[in-house]
């Protein structure tokens, strides 16, 4: 026995561990319950063993005279009933001896047992495996993997949304899931596989409360085994007694007290064999169901083991890919944004032709060493802005300088001229479309003016950049402001594209300021009469990244020079029937361009429209709650605010027509009214037509690009944090 329990000593790895507390607990239980077994097994064996009571017909008690038979058997039975329990006291020190010895085989074994089983217990955890079974377990999802699932999902979903408009609102709103996602996703990388509580046993706590259960029931039948045997050893010691002594005499006192305790020793030795024989017979069993536990242990462990390398390597990979997946339209957006400024880079602002050449100073003509034919004599003073001019081929001759480049882009198609550095940013296109004498050239004229002196209503800052555009506008400027005259109706033809002003523009993003270069085109009010197959201009300008749409409330009824108002609308519908087929945008869908729609003239609306003296009370408002006491504190909520002060007013100012609904037919709801007055709005000054008579302080002239840039994603507007 003691080399069976060496030999499981003997199992390497984790089964050599210090003794456990609860090895020693379970230990203790399991003995409890092997005692009671052996209570029970020994009590059978008792009742097996005892002869039933002999009829008693004669005994010494009916002899005439007892006393003289008692009196020569009580020394013959002491001296038997002593050499009895001397023998069944060396009976049961020899068998408790044995089991002793035979627990201590056992508890070395049971011990073993239960460290490889908190051993087996931890590997199956970690890897995974069935001990028991001998099978393993399939692949199953762990609360990180639902949770990274779920984070994949939503931040994907996010993502694509935002990914739809490659905006630089896009690619701020990307850069916070991707954010989220770094977040969510990367404690879930680390945690490829289950975690393991060194502390937590499933055998152990099984066995416990298998133990305790069974043992409270082998207590019982033990405790009604040895009932049955007691009763059965009373009967037949009472029947001894009567037969072999007289009752009341010193003869009865002796066979009961010797039977008593011969009977008690043979009890205990009977036990204590029984627990030897349970000892030895579960040490010898746990000994080889070990060897056998250990050798399916080790091959569970080792197929086990590559299992959850691959389930760990499904796992981070699947990490992996989620977390590109949220980072992709991250990276898709700032490649398309790339992709966008290299291509709008290629394009001519103003008539989107390709043909860009970059102005070059000075000419070659022909030196002395080059043969007059030579390519080099009479090569052209552009170059290609994306190719390297050929090398020419060389006589023997003198060198002469090379042209320099002047930092101009010239367009060959419309001729329109700027500098190169404005190749390098984001380029937004905004025309101002509607009917003729409807105050598209005033508004844009004022509104530039404000951004030159740096009081328009934005925190974040607009420069003037030079353009072509500016000596017109200079004129528009000094006819409105300093002279008080009107400037005239935008005059061009198909061939003749309007010079943009330009702007550049830097936000007030927390997250990083972002730029742009702004193109404000001033389009004549007939580019909504004209159809798109054969205005060359209003092909290019239905392509643009957003309008302001001018719907002139003083021309409703044609008077005045001025067109209807349902001239307006049909002119508007023919608008937007070219914009569908230039962008292939189905009929019924939304056109994906914000639109500013402007209400001119709101000074006017007193004496040239049916709203008449009902229009002061709402321009009341708008110069006082409406109006911060500085003009960069315009915040978007205000700009909202003064467009829901416009809606209230539409019923009164276009009588019969239900304008939102037409323009948000068109746009959805990416659509924001206007008021505007590129005079002023004073009170006392509301309804005179004559210039020289009013004071110039234009109202909302700016805020209608402004709200196109924040519509793309810029921050312009005081306290706009968008999350």
């Amino acid at each position: 026995m003691l080399g069976a329990v060496l030999a499981v000593l003997a199992i390497g790895g984790p089964a050599r561990a210090e003794p456990l507390p609860e090895a020693e607990r379970l230990a203790g239980l399991r003995y409890d319950w092997h005692r009671q077994h052996a209570r029970r097994e020994a009590a059978g064996w008792e009742a097996d063993l005892i002869s039933p009571p002999r009829p008693v017909d004669r005994s010494v008690g009916q002899t005439q005279d007892p006393s003289v038979l008692v009196n020569e058997l009580v020394p013959i039975l002491g001296r038997d009933y002593d050499a009895l329990r001397d023998a069944a006291l060396r009976m049961s020190e020899s068998a408790r001896a044995r089991a002793d010895a035979a627990r201590r085989e056992w508890e070395e074994v049971y011990k073993q047992k239960v460290a490889f089983h908190r051993y087996a217990d931890q590997q199956q955890t970690a890897y995974g495996f069935d001990l028991e079974a001998g099978t393993h377990r399939s692949f199953q999802l762990t609360p990180a993997d639902v949770g990274l699932l779920v984070c994949a999902a939503v931040v994907f979903a996010v993502a694509r949304g935002l990914g739809a408009r490659a905006q630089r609102v896009s690619l701020r709103r990307l850069r916070r899931a991707a954010g989220v996602a770094l977040v969510l996703v990367l404690p879930a990388v680390s945690g490829c596989s289950p975690s393991f509580d060194p502390g937590f046993a499933v055998w152990a706590v099984r066995e416990e409360g298998e133990l305790t259960a069974s043992t409270k029931e082998a207590t019982a039948r033990a405790e009604a085994a040895e009932a049955e045997a007691d009763k059965k050893w009373a009967a037949a010691a009472d029947s001894w007694a009567k037969l072999v002594a007289a009752p009341g005499t010193s003869a009865e006192k002796v066979v009961r007290e010797g039977e008593s305790l011969v009977w008690e020793r043979l009890r205990s030795a009977a036990r204590d064999a029984r627990l030897a024989v349970r000892f030895t017979q579960e040490a010898e069993t746990d000994q080889a169901q070990l060897a056998i536990d250990r050798a399916k242990l080790d091959e569970l462990r080792g197929g086990a083991r590559w299992r959850a390398i691959g389930f760990a390597a499904v796992r981070c990979g699947a990490a992996a890919l989620l977390f590109g997946l949220a980072v992709l339209p991250y990276r898709h957006a700032v490649r398309t944004e790339a992709a966008r400024i290299k291509a709008d880079a290629k394009k001519c602002p103003r008539c989107f032709s390709e043909k860009l050449v970059v102005e070059k100073t000075g000419t070659i003509s022909a030196p002395e060493g080059f043969a007059a034919e030579d390519e080099a004599a009479t090569r052209p003073r552009y170059r290609a802005a994306n190719r390297k001019p050929p090398q020419p081929k060389r006589k023997p001759g003198p060198a002469t300088a090379e042209p320099t480049e002047s930092g101009y882009v010239e367009c060959k198609t419309c001729g329109f001229r700027f500098l190169r550095s404005y190749q390098r940013v984001r380029r937004l296109c905004f025309p101002v479309v509607g009917v003729r004498n409807s105050g598209k050239t005033h508004l844009l004229a004022t509104a530039y003016d404000k951004v030159r002196k740096q009081v328009a209503p934005t925190a974040a800052t607009i420069i003037a950049a030079p353009s072509l555009g500016d000596e017109r506008f200079d004129l528009y400027i000094d006819l409105i402001l300093n002279l008080k005259r009107d400037a005239g109706n935008t005059l061009h033809d198909v061939n003749t594209p309007p010079d943009p002003v330009m702007m550049h523009v830097r936000d007030i993003d927390p997250a990083g300021a972002n730029t742009a270069l702004v193109n404000l085109f001033d389009y004549s009010g007939e580019l909504v009469n004209q159809k798109i197959d054969v205005d060359r201009l209003k092909k290019q300008a239905v392509k643009m990244d957003g309008f302001m749409l001018f719907l002139d409330p003083t021309q409703l009824d044609g008077r005045k020079g001025g067109v209807t108002l349902d001239r307006q609308l049909a002119a508007l519908n023919e608008f937007m029937a070219d914009m569908r087929e230039a962008r292939r945008v189905a009929p019924g869908d939304v056109i994906p361009v914000p639109v500013a729609v402007v209400i001119p003239k709101f000074d006017l609306l007193v004496t040239r429209n049916p709203i008449a003296g009902q229009s002061v009370q709402f321009v009341r408002k708008l110069l006082g709650d409406l109006t911060p006491a500085q003009p960069k504190r315009t915040t978007l909520d205000l700009v909202r605010e003064r467009s829901d002060l416009v809606e209230d007013m539409l019923e009164l100012i276009f009588r019969g027509v239900d304008v939102r609904a037409v323009v948000e037919s068109y746009f959805g709801r990416q659509v924001l009214f206007f008021p505007v007055s590129s005079v002023s709005l004073f009170e006392n000054e509301l309804g005179v037509e004559d210039l020289s008579k009013r004071t110039i302080a234009p109202f909302g002239v700016a805020e209608p690009f402004l709200w196109l840039l924040h519509m793309h994603g810029y921050e312009v507007f005081a306290g706009e944090r968008r999350e």
